[in-house]
């Protein structure tokens, strides 16, 4: 009996140790399982942080480089306007002096038709104003409009640069003919066409 029973305790001791065997593998291998697991999930979380790290450093490079192109395209545009505005300057002073070109008279006359066209008045008032112009010359213009219009020769140049206003009577309707006046109506377009000749854009 003594003899059963200590085989029955051997087989109990046996069977218990094999379950713990089976368990402590069971649990091992479970283990393996979290500590895997909890290492894909590092990774993945470490791998999602380094993109999104790089998308902002690669943005924020874009920024960098981005503000830089900005920075330096406007700078060339900058240079470009300066460049057109010396050219506007230049023809400026070119047309400030033009009393003293063959084509005056013509130029004068041509002024005078269109402002008092555009003033549509029978009784227009035109004001004539050059640098250097001589009054002869002036005179001269004012015999070619009809004798019903009021012709007056300016002290000074109309506008800075010199030209022709005209207007009604009773001073509703006026045009501004002067070169400045001029420059301002065509202004987008003469920007355009010196950037254009110049730049080739």
């Amino acid at each position: 009996m003594s003899e059963s029973l200590e085989k029955l305790h051997n087989r109990i001791l046996a069977d218990a140790k094999l379950k713990a065997d089976e368990t402590i593998s069971e649990a091992e291998a479970k283990a393996k399982q979290i500590v895997e697991e909890a290492r894909q999930g590092v990774r993945k979380e470490a791998d999602e942080i380094l993109a999104k790290a790089n998308l902002e450093a690669e943005g924020i490079r874009r920024g960098v480089l981005s503000s830089k192109v900005r920075a330096n395209r406007l700078r060339i545009l900058e240079e470009k306007n300066k460049i057109v505005q010396d050219v506007v300057e230049t023809v400026e002073n070119k047309l400030a002096g033009i009393s003293g070109l063959p084509q005056f008279q013509d130029t004068v006359k041509r002024f005078v038709t269109e402002a008092v066209v555009a003033v549509g008045s029978d009784q227009p008032i035109v004001r004539v104003g050059f640098k250097d112009a001589s009054k002869r010359d002036l005179d001269g213009i004012a015999k070619s409009i009809s004798r019903a219009s009021k012709f007056v020769i300016e002290d000074t140049p109309i506008d800075v640069l010199g030209g022709v206003v005209a207007s009604d009577p009773e001073g509703r309707v006026t045009f501004n003919n002067s070169f400045k006046a001029r420059l301002e109506r065509m202004d987008s377009q003469l920007l355009t066409l010196i950037s254009s000749t110049i730049f080739g854009e």
